[in-house]
């Protein structure tokens, strides 16, 4: 009986850790990134070759959703809200049908969410997150 006490405090206390996490990580990240305007200071226009530049980073959406995302929403879940999964039903359920749509929620979420401004994260990598979940959680 003891046991089975001790396990169910250590669980309880792991999730708790792992739940409040989330944001703590997000807002430290917020604080160490550069902002996007010194990203854009720091880079030339265009490349020495005169072509344009493709995005404001060369990191795939799979890449930028394990830096961003990937915390609160292990393989699609929602750590802060179940029922708030990233697969396409339970999105299309919320009228989530786009990388776009994505994009807003990013940029002005509900509770329990961080808000992922421009500064944090770029438009055009943004849209590529948002890509990836259309993609990736069935």
């Amino acid at each position: 009986m003891q046991r089975r006490l001790i396990a169910t405090l250590a669980i309880l206390t792991l999730v708790a850790t792992g739940v409040t996490g989330c944001k703590k990580k997000s807002e430290e990240q917020a604080q160490t990134q550069p902002t996007q305007s010194q990203i854009t200071t720091a880079a030339p226009a265009a490349p020495a070759g005169g072509q344009p530049a493709a995005s404001a980073t060369a990191t795939t959406g799979e890449q930028l959703f394990k830096q961003h995302c990937a915390a609160c929403h292990p393989n699609g879940a929602n750590t802060i809200t179940p029922a708030k999964t990233l697969s396409k039903k339970a999105m299309a359920d919320r009228n989530i049908k786009s990388a776009d749509d994505i994009v807003k929620i990013m940029r002005n979420p509900g509770p329990g969410m961080n808000k992922f401004d421009e500064g944090m994260i770029p438009n055009d990598d943004a849209k590529k997150i948002g890509d990836y979940i259309l993609a990736t959680f069935p």
